[in-house]
């Protein structure tokens, strides 16, 4: 159980995930394109209505890879620090992404296979674009939380934007690794490293 969650909550998290799992293996064994959402229900044991409550199609459930949510506690230490200049602000949200990848890492096989389907069926890429584009939106609220009224309401996006991108090529580096270890965390840092040098 994760930290402050309560039972509907945690039972609902694992629906969800229990979901992508059999979304993932289904479209191993047939194919995305010929997975229906009475196949998903039937293996997963909900029924279709139960599986729209939780995603808007197989796409989106395809890409439901951990961590789902930033930890609420780490947005709150990392809103509570100083403003600072920009470059202090984007390290110190990749750091909270960082913490989040260390605190609950996704599987690397279970991510290969998202990377590998976002790269060749059309509507699981646009999914995934969306759910980074959701995570970009709440790390600018946090970014812009933190940088504090007078900042140029770009600013904040653009931080997160860049700590997103460090964070999806460290990630896809990990999963496509054949000698990467079980934490994607060596494989972020370094892209972090990267985009520093970039900024330097």
């Amino acid at each position: 159980m994760q930290r402050g969650e309560g039972l509907r909550d945690r039972r609902r998290r694992e629906t969800r995930r229990g979901i992508h799992l059999v979304v993932l293996r289904l479209a191993r064994e047939h194919g995305l394109e010929k997975v229906t959402v009475e196949m998903i229900g039937a293996e997963a044991g909900i029924s279709p209505r139960t599986f729209f409550n939780y995603f808007p199609g197989k796409e989106a459930a395809a890409v439901e890879l951990s961590p789902a949510e930033l930890s609420p506690e780490l947005v709150e230490d990392f809103v509570a620090g100083p403003s600072g200049p920009p470059r202090e602000v984007l390290a110190d949200l990749s750091r909270l992404l960082l913490d989040q990848l260390g605190e609950d890492p996704p599987d690397r096989d279970e991510a290969n296979e998202v990377f590998a389907l976002a790269r060749t069926v059309p509507g699981v890429t646009g999914a995934l674009m969306a759910r980074i584009e959701n995570s970009t939106r709440r790390l600018a609220d946090a970014a812009a939380l933190r940088m504090g009224p007078d900042v140029d309401p770009q600013l904040p996006v653009l931080v997160a934007s860049m700590a997103m991108a460090a964070v999806r090529t460290g990630m896809e580096n990990w999963a496509r690794s054949t000698d990467a270890g079980d934490s994607p965390v060596p494989h972020v840092e370094r892209a972090v490293a990267l985009l520093r040098t970039v900024l330097s």
